[in-house]
C-alpha cells in the first residue's frame, strides 16, 4: 500500500496568552450550550417557532457584533463574502441543528 499520510500543515504562531483565551472560549461555549435545554424549559411559550425565531435573532446579533468588534465592518463583510460554499454548508447545518433542538424539546419531557 502507498503512504497516504496527509501533508503537514503549518500551525499559526500563537502566544500562551492567546492559547489560554482560546481554551477558555471553547470551555465557556460548551458550558453555555449545555444549559440550552434548561434555559429552553424556563421559556413558557406555546409556539416553539417563536423561540426559534428569537434565539436565532439574538445569535445573529451577538455573532455579528463579535465579528465587527474583532475584524471591523470591512473585515466582517470580507469574511461573509469569502466564506463560499463551505461557509454556507456550515450555516445550513447550524441552522438545522439549532431549529431541530428547540422543536425537539417542545415534543419531549426532558
Amino acid at each position: 500500500m502507498t503512504d497516504t499520510a496527509s501533508p503537514r500543515v503549518a500551525l499559526p504562531d500563537v502566544s500562551p496568552r492567546e492559547e489560554r483565551i482560546g481554551m477558555l472560549l471553547v470551555f465557556l461555549s460548551a458550558l453555555m450550550w449545555s444549559f440550552g435545554g434548561t434555559i429552553a424549559r424556563f421559556i413558557h411559550v406555546d409556539d416553539s417557532w417563536a423561540v426559534v425565531f428569537w434565539r436565532s435573532l439574538w445569535a445573529v446579533a451577538f455573532l455579528v457584533a463579535f465579528m465587527v468588534w474583532r475584524d471591523g465592518w470591512r473585515g466582517t463583510l470580507r469574511l461573509f463574502r469569502d466564506m463560499g460554499l463551505p461557509g454556507l454548508g456550515v450555516t445550513l447545518c447550524f441552522a438545522t441543528a439549532s431549529t431541530s433542538f428547540i422543536v425537539a424539546l417542545a415534543y419531549t419531557t426532558v
